[in-house]
């Protein structure tokens, strides 16, 4: 008679399991998350959420652009860029432009 009593309770520890598992997933797919840029959002709160990664390209009375590394090699050479385009402190534009690469010469003998 014992027996049914520990099928139950090896039951109920797999039923603790799963909200364990799926927590933990939500845990690292949250800390994971992509910063958004939205067309209208204020410079002051692209600067506060891109802090690090960031380069003032041009800045005039009205007009600023804002360059961020987007991809780089494994010598961490920059393959691309996003840049940021503002109007009187607000974002009207992104634009992704691949960075130059230099042009292969061949020597000959």
């Amino acid at each position: 008679m014992s027996y049914p009593q520990n099928k139950n309770k090896l039951n109920h520890m797999s039923y603790l399991k799963h909200p364990i598992i799926c927590f933990l997933i939500l845990l690292i797919l949250s800390s994971c998350s992509v910063t958004h840029y939205a067309i209208g959002m204020s410079e002051s709160q692209f600067k506060n959420s891109e802090k690090y990664n960031l380069q003032l390209v041009e800045e005039t009375s009205q007009h600023t652009v804002y360059r961020r590394i987007a991809t780089q090699d494994a010598q961490m050479k920059p393959l691309s860029y996003y840049y940021y385009y503002f109007n009187n402190g607000t974002l009207v534009r992104t634009q992704l432009i691949e960075a130059p690469k230099p042009d292969v010469v061949l020597l000959s003998k």
